[in-house]
């Protein structure tokens, strides 16, 4: 087909052929001069969505999408993570400085929550004066950042992500992996880890589904030239024992202090590991509580707030005025405890939200005071919630499940490992 029309483009994927590049191109580069009409980029995203994409397409795509804005030049030790989301998913904050402190070089865009499931700009933006919205110029002379995408990096992909929030296109598994691939790209990676969440508070709640994706994002971050590894990990029960935007920034700087969950620290090791760095010999020596300190500074909090941060996280942080605590119905072991029911609940209380526009309470917060397989009282304290709600309190009682005899606890929440040279 010669310089394919918008229409004709459509229509090719309609009747169920592949795109070649030039065809990948014309559309992108269409789509960034704003010749292509919004019902357009619908009819494409529902032809992509019913017809699929092949890895060629999806790799071709993340390429066409990753270059359509800035790019930082590739070079060795660029290193960072994306997680597909979770109820307590912390490891960016810990991660992060921890990479940094061995040595590594980390351009960590990051993005906000939606739904259930937190997103670690929110979380950051709890510590007063921490600037997530670096420019281009900042973020090249910064050896170790968090920040949200700016305009100028991979425009296609918000263009694209807006669009496939409102038709019904989200789950398509190459679109999803050019839209998380391609950002990554753009930083100039030598390698990336995943953390392909699964269970019912994740966004693949299958290990078929998840293994898809991971598969798919594996496959094609290492044809654009980065090492690759996707982790598949548990997300039925939540991370860590504090979740919210500032209670998870403070049970970070615990982390990085060497007094956080094991569970928090058995992913945030696995995910160093992939990417060649010791987390806890970096977290022992005090290096990576440091380098967490010198990220604050450098993007805009105060001397004296870095200090008391790290001091004593919630002499800064701000946290619910109310606090209500669940207690135990019965004595028993807790046998459950649901990540999905706390996220919808993290969201009603003001910590989450359900429209990009909502405005959170960064102080809205759960904390957990007992794990899966530990055995209660009936009255016992389950959780406490922090909030400033005077009404509408959500009912916790079903996230917990106790049990009348004792249960087995996973040793470990990673499923599969998924790299290059590995089969299906």
């Amino acid at each position: 087909m010669n310089q394919p029309t918008v229409p004709d483009i459509i229509a090719w994927k309609r009747d169920g052929h592949a795109f070649d590049e030039p065809m990948i191109q014309r559309f992108i580069e269409g789509l960034l001069r704003g010749d292509v009409a919004p019902e357009q980029v619908g009819a494409w995203l529902m032809a992509c969505q019913i017809n699929g994409l092949t890895a060629e397409e999806t790799a071709l795509l993340t390429k066409h999408m990753a270059t359509s804005g800035a790019t930082f030049t590739p070079s060795p030790g660029r290193v960072d993570k994306h997680s597909t989301g979770g109820v307590g998913d912390k490891m960016s904050l810990i991660l992060a400085p921890c990479l940094a402190a061995a040595g590594l070089v980390v351009p960590m865009l990051a993005g906000r929550g939606l739904a259930h499931t937190g997103g670690t700009i929110d979380k950051l933006e709890a510590i007063p004066g921490f600037n997530t919205g670096l420019s281009l110029d900042e973020m090249r002379t910064n050896p170790c950042f968090i920040s949200r995408q700016t305009e100028g990096i991979a425009p296609a992909d918000r263009i694209l992500y807006a669009a496939r929030d409102v038709t019904a296109t989200v789950p398509q598994i190459g679109l999803i992996t050019a839209s998380i691939v391609s950002k990554k790209f753009a930083e100039g990676l030598e390698r990336l880890v995943l953390d392909v969440k699964c269970g019912r508070a994740a966004f693949m709640p299958t290990l078929d589904e998840a293994r898809a994706l991971a598969r798919s994002m594996v496959d094609v971050g290492s044809a654009l030239g980065m090492e690759v590894t996707a982790q598949i990990t548990s997300m039925d029960h939540p991370i860590g024992r504090l979740l919210g935007n500032a209670h998870e920034v403070a049970e970070s700087v615990a982390c990085l202090k060497g007094e956080g969950p094991e569970d928090t620290m058995e992913l945030v090791r696995m995910q160093g590991a992939a990417l060649g760095a010791d987390v806890d010999a970096v977290i022992a020596d005090g290096s990576a509580l440091d380098a967490f300190a010198q990220m604050c500074r450098r993007q805009g909090v105060d001397e004296a707030t870095v200090m008391s941060l790290i001091a004593d996280p919630w002499s800064v942080l701000p946290r619910g005025r109310s606090r209500t605590t669940l207690v135990a119905p019965s004595s028993g072991w807790i046998s459950d405890i649901d990540a999905l029911t706390l996220g919808r609940a993290l969201v009603q209380i003001g910590a989450g939200r359900t429209h990009p526009d909502d405005v959170l309470d960064l102080g809205a917060g759960i904390e957990l005071l007992v794990t899966v397989g530990a055995q209660v009282d009936a009255g016992a304290p389950l959780a406490h919630i922090d909030h400033n709600m005077s009404e509408g309190l959500p009912d916790l009682a079903g996230a917990f499940v106790i049990g009348a005899e004792a249960v087995s606890v996973p040793v470990s929440r990673l499923l599969e490992t998924v790299r290059l040279d590995e089969g299906e």
